[in-house]
């Protein structure tokens, strides 16, 4: 080998190994920290010794250890012990050590953090656990992460400078009354089980993430997951550490947002809120760890394991059960049916029958406010956004208006009259758009900020087979690329279209829409004439349609890789829209599927993997039937495939998804029917969809405590009640005055007649 080649350590072409007597890995080990530097290993050996082989020499060393004293044979174990147990978390840079924890599974880790202190700060570091989070396919809302970050250490940072203030005082009436003070103040340190030793803490400085130098606009990691399952909310008691009532920084009781000073009201001003925010913080500690720079950051081995416990829940069905509202308060509840509900955080909003719309505290079961009132007739649909940017409840109606309102205050924020011709079935919305479907078989775009010419969101007219723009919009596709809008536009056609404007309608469906999602730039929706179109949002151009349902479809959800539909032929069905295939259809209702919610918990990676998975198991199929182990399509039954990857059951090849649609071992599918119960499905090893727990309306209700009665309800219970207690009651006959007795006797005749008097008014009352 060339000398030269020598110099990169990397590279080798040596094919010994550590076993082989003259590797230079065995020979630096034994000899560093092992025997005197004057040594050399071989010094003072005869050389007929070194001679022998390996097995040999270490019967001639055994054999002359036999001949030893104890204490001598513990010596040399002792020399040898830094060549026979090499820690590597002690010797390795924690980069390695890291790499190489990341392969073991949650509870190897686990078991590894009890081997020494050092072992168990590597196996516990808080970006391992983050890697296992994502790696199960659970989405992080990093929005809610930042701002609870951010949070925690502008509430340390407060306590500390007010603990700076208090000890300043304390030390001042010291220096009056003459006494020894301390010279100089200090914060109170981070619990020192938090603070990471000193080499993580060099390593965290060198390579840890600064979530404070990110973009405000941050975004959830790709995981797969639809928004609407998330577990962290943006809002709510996870991420906002003061108690009830109390003015923070992010939420000023009045006026503006402004940066808090020493005299706010959180720290210090009030011993008791004082003691409910450190008692809050307290119970939280487990969330945050600190890094090198001592600033908190979000806990992620406690949030795997809080996640964890929440799929053994699921997994177990474990759950509580309650109603809205409170039993004691039957009162708030809506005057007739319930037609549609939406939950987030600790709250939910409820749209009926009644005409209105109700805000409940999940937490008290209780009303917030008055009901809401605007709509003339039944609320079918809506969609609310309780965080600070928003605000924000929008509601349809059968009176085909679409209301916006105040979340906070329940004012009406802006009313869009005659949004639909008939009535509005469905609405959803994001920071850009407003998305209307309604029983006219059309579906509206509705612009929530000014558009101008050229802007991102601008509606993109002219494109074959798009949807219908109205004449304000202008098409820009008519003019040259690269050419100058504010040169060429006039300036009516540079006036900016108001917020809530009607931008585009789209026109395929041959009944009505009934449910729609958006998704980034793509908006699904689907229909009574039993098929799921896919679009896209810019331009109106149908990029997509699913067949397969047999009759009507009342609900759809899509999260960009496959679409998860309910039907009234009591099915759900998942699609792959690329394809367009169908690759799995669920069975167990036995009515209509009104609702669904769905989250599949996707690996970290892209579509690529889940075709790799398709085109394996298409290889797998097509194998079989050339076999002769899958039967001719004409020959097969009619059962649909509930996403087994069998050969045997597979019903459509060539999709960009496998059987079922993928996802991890989390993936899980909620849906709720007219049949009065709501089905847990969950994935099986052959990657079928199966029932995990059927819960059903009377069984609920029962464990909620029956159901709520009204007031005219309670009265007439009571008269029943009263109705048959006197029917149960049996007084002495009337009274005779034949015969006397004595006083005894005549005081008995009269207390008999008094209650036969007394029964007989009752019954007249009921």
């Amino acid at each position: 080998m060339d000398p030269l080649l020598k110099i990169d350590e990397g590279y080798s072409e040596d094919a010994r190994s550590q076993d082989d007597p003259d590797s230079p890995m065995r020979l630096d080990a034994m000899s560093e920290g092992s025997f005197p530097q004057s040594w050399s290993l071989s010094a003072g050996i005869p050389p007929q010794i070194l001679a022998l082989s390996e097995a040999e020499r270490s019967d001639f060393v055994y054999t002359i250890m036999r001949t030893l004293r104890t204490s001598s044979i513990a010596d040399i174990v002792d020399r040898l012990r830094p060549v026979l147990h090499i820690d590597p978390v002690a010797v390795l840079p924690p980069e390695i050590t890291s790499q190489i924890f990341s392969y073991l599974t949650p509870s190897t880790l686990l078991e590894a953090s009890r081997a020494s202190r050092a072992w168990r700060e590597r196996a516990l570091d808080s970006r391992l656990w983050r890697l296992k989070f994502r790696s199960e396919g659970w989405g992080l809302n990093m929005d809610a992460i930042h701002q609870f970050e951010q949070e925690h250490k502008r509430v340390r940072k407060l306590l500390s400078r007010r603990a700076d203030a208090h000890g300043e005082q304390n030390r001042q009436k010291k220096r009056r009354a003459g006494g020894h003070h301390p010279t100089g103040a200090s914060s109170p340190p981070p619990p020192s089980s938090l603070t990471p030793p000193q080499d993580l803490r060099t390593w965290n400085k060198q390579h840890g993430e600064v979530e404070a130098d990110e973009e405000k606009t941050l975004k959830r990691e790709d995981s797969g997951n639809n928004e609407e399952m998330y577990d962290v909310e943006a809002s709510g008691n996870f991420i906002r550490p003061y108690p009830a009532g109390v003015q923070t920084p992010s939420n000023p009781a009045v006026g503006t947002k402004r940066e808090p000073d020493a005299n706010t009201i959180l720290p210090g001003t009030n011993p008791q809120c004082d003691a409910e925010v450190l008692t809050r913080i307290d119970d939280r500690q487990s969330l945050v760890r600190y890094d090198g720079s001592g600033n908190p950051q979000l806990n992620y081995t406690y949030v795997y394991k809080q996640k964890r416990k929440l799929e053994e829940n699921w997994e177990s069905g474990s759950y509580q059960s309650f109603q809205l509202p409170h039993r004691d308060h039957p009162e708030e509840a809506h005057r007739e049916c319930v037609y549609t509900i939406q939950y987030s955080g600790k709250y939910l909003v409820s749209g009926s029958r009644d005409k209105t719309l109700r805000k409940w505290d999940l937490d008290t079961q209780r009303l917030i406010g008055k009901p809401l009132v605007g709509h003339n007739a039944s609320v079918l649909c809506l969609q609310f956004d309780h965080s600070h940017g928003e605000d924000m409840i929008a509601s349809g109606s059968s009176d085909t208006d679409v209301i916006l309102w105040q979340f906070s205050t329940g004012k009406i924020l802006r009313k869009i009259p005659r949004a639909h011709d008939e009535s509005v079935l469905n609405l959803r919305f994001d920071s850009r758009f407003l998305v209307t479907c309604s029983k006219d078989k059309t579906i509206k775009i509705w612009n929530r900020q000014e558009l101008r010419p050229g802007d991102a969101d601008y509606p993109v007219k002219g494109v074959r087979g798009g949807g219908t723009c109205p004449a304000f919009i202008l098409n820009l596709q008519e003019m040259a690329s690269g050419v100058d809008l504010d040169r060429v536009l006039t300036p009516e056609e540079k006036t900016p279209v108001p917020p809530y404007s009607t931008i585009m309608t789209l026109e395929s469906h041959n009944a009505a829409v009934n449910a729609i999602h958006i998704y980034e730039d793509q908006l699904v929706s689907a229909s009574g004439d039993r098929h799921v179109h896919l679009w896209d949002i810019h331009t109106g151009v149908r990029t997509s349609v699913c067949r397969g349902h047999t009759k009507g479809i009342a609900c759809v959800q899509y999260d960009g890789k496959r679409i998860v539909s309910g039907s009234s032929d009591n099915t759900i069905r998942i699609f792959d829209p690329v394809s367009q295939a169908e690759v799995a259809c669920l069975k167990g209702h036995t009515k209509l599927v009104r609702t669904i919610q769905s989250a599949f918990s996707d690996l970290p990676g892209k579509r690529e993997q889940l075709e790799a998975e398709a085109i394996e198991i298409d290889g797998k199929f097509h194998e079989a039937r050339r076999a002769g182990k899958v039967p001719p399509p004409s020959l097969r039954g009619r059962e649909r495939n509930a996403g087994s990857n069998d050969p045997k059951a597979i019903m459509a090849y060539g999709a960009k998804l496998p059987p079922g649609g993928g996802g991890s071992r989390w993936g899980r599918i909620v849906s709720g029917s007219y049949d009065e119960t709501i089905i847990i499905w969950k994935k099986l090893a052959d990657g079928r969809w199966a029932k995990a727990h059927v819960l059903r309306q009377e069984e609920a209700l029962r464990a909620a405590g029956g159901p709520l009665l009204s007031q005219s309800d309670l009265n007439n219970q009571a008269h029943q009640q009263a109705l048959a207690s006197a029917r149960n009651y049996a007084p002495l006959p009337p009274p005779t005055n034949t015969d006397n007795h004595g006083d005894g006797q005549q005081n008995g005749e009269n207390e008999a007649q008094t209650q036969y008097r007394a029964f007989a008014a009752h019954l007249n009352q009921i």
